[in-house]
């Protein structure tokens, strides 16, 4: 720069001051980077778009008001929301509407708008509506049908002669046919409709075109994927074999029964081509194997519990054959609990699971503690996809200990003796489930029923010096609702009942007993039926739960009451817990924290304080 503006001497000897060239290049470069500074440094005033104040309807007359405000995104302005303006929304929530009349059978139907400016930034829109006439179906060929029958397709159509032409149905009905095929094997067929518009009349013929092609049989069935894991392991779970017809149904309860075996991370089955017959396409199922060990551990805090740890150690794959090892437990203040056993799940080369285990227990009660060494045989059949039985064999020996001082004076008349309280007890137990729930941890549809009977026998080895026989059932029902658009309802209900068959006694550790998370929230573990528990027992649960993206908030009141004898037990014995929690959805699965409470009963202490009947519960899957 000082070159650029020094003295410049000239031979004619008079001396001049005058811009550089090069000077002058550097200003001329400076000027636009001199106009966008001041253009970016001046206020800016966006234009704000404008606020709808309210939306009218005109012209329908078939389609309600509140049906077509529900398909629209734009909303007026409210508390909150603010209800601006937005243009190309407001144009899909235009081609929406006309979506939806015209689906509706309006072929003919028109939608228009008109904004009106009520204020300076609030406007008012009118949707104009020109139905036009409603379209019937007049009739509906079926062409290119050749193995599937005609008239079993009609019965299941839902487009219908002399019926509103839905295009809606319409599509229904190409995705029925289409299944319908793959069940018949025919894997080749195309299925597609037209539909011929007869405006004179307003009504339409519906043209289903379908090329069948021809059924397709299963040949060899080919495993890749396998590491470990015998081959024989995922055919069995197969619902198809060789030579059969390709039914979809099948191939899709097959992949759900090899993931069900816990050894597979993914499973997928196709039809491949097949070089011996145009019409036998070999299977291949491809799996990718999981590690067969598992190695887990858990921790928690519940103010009746305090802490509460566990831990399982299993090996899912024994032998290549899908035999599981393992042992699991669980500890805390007030039980103690572990078992190691093995399971075949296929016992007898049929759908039974045969379970043996040996197992400690010992839980600490209010009134006495109870210790439990024993080892099961069990056999579990699947009877249907809904219906799963079992039957148990148990044989244990059985302490009863610790008895508090209430205990203890109650049990002075001699009603139980020492026999009862340790001794060695052989059962076997029936149980039979229902389960339609969608989802074990976390159901929100669907119904759980169980029905349990369990017969405790010196016959089934029981000790001789215990020649008291008893009888237990127990049955369970629980009911799942999901509403749209509103919280989702869960109750539950369990009955419990106890006899002996012989010398009308119950050993301690056979009575009744319920309360805590899994019972009646609000109440300690097995705090109902205190100190010496009762011969018949009644609980309820009730939920609302109000889902969210990442949570859900629940409010609970439960009920229950254990009655001493089954003609003393009345309604008097029922007592109500409430309160509520959250449920957290978490990579682990679904995470449970509730809080409950109860009023001043007559199992408390006189003039108990609040904070002595509350409880907190967390652990994972919902309470029921």
């Amino acid at each position: 720069m000082v070159e650029g503006m020094r003295l410049s001497s000239k031979s004619s000897g008079s001396t001049r001051c005058g811009p550089n060239p090069y000077w002058m290049r550097y200003l001329v470069a400076a000027c636009p980077l001199l106009v966008l500074s001041i253009l970016v440094a001046a206020p800016a005033h966006p234009q704000q778009s404008l606020i709808v104040d309210r939306i009218l309807i005109e012209g329908n007359a078939a389609i309600p008001e509140d049906r077509i405000l529900d398909l629209i995104e734009t909303r007026t302005d409210g508390i909150l929301r603010s209800g601006r303006m937005n243009n190309a929304v407001w144009r899909t929530d235009l081609d929406a509407i006309g979506s939806f009349y015209m689906n509706s059978g309006f072929l003919e139907a028109r939608i228009r708008y008109i904004r009106e400016r009520i204020e300076a930034d609030r406007i008012e829109l009118r949707i104009v509506i020109d139905e036009g006439p409603r379209y019937t179906v007049r009739a509906v060929n079926l062409h290119g049908f050749g193995f599937l029958a005609e008239d079993e397709i009609r019965q299941s159509l839902l487009t219908r002669e002399g019926q509103v032409f839905y295009r809606l149905f319409t599509a229904t009905d190409k995705r029925y046919i289409q299944r319908l095929g793959d069940r018949r094997a025919l894997l080749d067929m195309t299925v597609d409709y037209q539909v011929v518009q007869h405006p004179e009349d307003h009504t339409v013929t519906v043209n289903f075109l379908v090329v069948e092609g021809h059924p397709i049989r299963v040949g060899d069935i080919r495993v890749g994927g396998l590491r470990k894991t015998q081959r024989n392991v995922v055919i069995r779970e197969l619902e198809i074999e060789s030579g059969e017809l390709y039914d979809n149904g099948k191939i899709s309860l097959s992949q759900t029964r090899l993931f069900q075996t816990g050894l597979f991370r993914s499973v997928r089955l196709s039809p491949v081509e097949s070089d011996t017959a145009a019409n036998v396409r070999d299977l291949v199922v491809e799996v990718t194997e999981l590690p067969g060990g598992e190695v887990s551990f858990g921790a928690g805090f519940a103010s009746a519990e305090h802490f509460r740890g566990s831990f399982s150690v299993a090996y899912r794959n024994w032998l290549g054959q899908g035999i599981t090892i393992g042992s699991n437990g669980q500890i805390s203040s007030l039980l103690q609990q572990v078992d190691t056993g093995i399971t075949q799940p296929w016992l007898f080369r049929t759908r039974t699971t045969g379970i043996l285990r040996a197992f400690y227990r010992r839980e600490d009660r209010t009134s006495h503690s109870e210790r439990e060494v024993g080892m099961s045989v069990a056999v579990n059949r699947e009877l249907s996809r809904t219906y799963q039985s079992q039957l148990i064999y148990t044989l244990k020996n059985i302490e009863v200990s610790s008895l508090s001082e209430e205990l203890t004076e109650l049990l002075r008349s001699g009603s139980e003796p020492d026999s009862l309280r340790t001794r060695r007890e052989g059962s076997l137990t029936g149980v039979v489930t229902y389960d339609t729930r969608d989802d074990i941890l976390n159901p929100t549809r669907g119904f759980y029923g169980q029905f349990q009977s369990s017969l405790a026998s010196p016959l089934l080895g029981s000790s001789t010096q215990n020649r008291n026989s008893v009888l237990t059932i127990i049955a369970v029902a629980r009911k799942y609702l999901s509403v749209p658009n509103a919280p989702d309802f869960s109750t539950s209900l369990t009955f419990s009942y106890v006899k002996a068959l012989d010398d009308n006694r119950v050993p301690l550790d056979r009575k009744l007993f319920i309360g805590g998370d899994r019972s009646v929230r609000g109440f300690r573990i097995n705090q109902i039926g205190q100190p010496d528990g009762g011969l018949i027992a009644i609980s309820a649960q009730n939920e609302v739960r109000i889902p969210f993206p990442l949570f859900s908030l629940a409010v609970f009141a439960d009920w229950g009451g254990v009655g001493k004898t089954v003609d003393t037990f009345s309604f008097d014995d029922l007592l109500l817990g409430y309160g509520g929690g959250i449920r957290v959805n978490s990579p682990i699965g679904l995470i449970r924290g509730d809080v409950g409470f109860h009023n001043q009963s007559k199992i408390d202490v006189p003039n108990s304080r609040k904070y002595d009947r509350t409880f907190f519960y967390f652990g994972l899957g919902q309470a029921f």
